[in-house]
């Protein structure tokens, strides 16, 4: 009866670092391989490597099929979720980019409008402030009471104010003679705040405007 290798010898060649084949490895201790052994044993399936005909046939159909189930899986898993929903996603990241550009666009504009009207408000700000300074700078401002007649004269020369008014009519506002005209003009000169009330170099008094 022919002296075959025991499953313990076959471990004993596998985990050899010796590069050999089984039957040289059989040869060795002097028995042989078994040709028509069966084994359900999986890993004696894979890695026998042909040490009899049927179980190298299993050993290539087991680790074909294995390979071809990993195949498939790894196929699975390689499409999902990536590859399936790679153009949707490239789609999002458009709509992203467009909507943000969309959104700088609008805050550009919207600070060109704010500066706009910032600049609108400034000019309005400065007209209203130019204005108010020339009311003020014309404004008649009185140090003193005035009498009757001082107010008189006054009004007068304030109604007609940045013309020349002469001391006839003057006089003639007062009912007094023209020399007396000129008393309640040096009166009033006293009394308004500032140069307003000036002599013309062709005759007569302008209260400035």
């Amino acid at each position: 009866m022919p002296n075959y290798l025991t499953k313990e010898e076959i471990r004993q060649w596998r985990s050899s670092l010796e590069k050999i084949t089984l039957e040289e490895f059989a040869a060795r201790l002097g028995k042989e391989v078994e040709e028509s052994k069966k084994t359900n044993d999986v890993v004696d399936i894979v890695m026998s490597k042909g040490t009899s005909s049927n179980t190298s046939a299993h050993m290539k159909d087991g680790f074909s099929k294995i390979a071809e189930r990993a195949f498939q899986r790894e196929r699975q898993i390689s499409h999902t979720p990536f590859s399936i929903n790679k153009k949707e996603f490239t789609a999002k990241l458009q709509q992203n980019n467009k909507e943000v550009k969309q959104q700088v666009q609008r805050n550009i504009n919207n600070t060109q409008e704010k500066s706009s009207v910032d600049a609108k408000k400034q000019s309005v700000i400065q007209k209203a402030e130019a204005l108010s300074a020339a009311k003020t700078e014309s404004q008649i401002v009185l140090k003193k009471a005035l009498t009757d007649r001082e107010q008189m004269v006054f009004e007068y020369m304030l109604n007609n104010r940045g013309k020349t008014v002469f001391a006839k009519d003057l006089a003639k506002l007062l009912d007094l003679p023209r020399d007396y005209v000129y008393k309640y003009i040096k009166n009033l000169r006293a009394k308004i705040e500032g140069d307003k009330l000036r002599n013309v170099p062709s005759g007569g008094f302008v209260l400035a405007e």
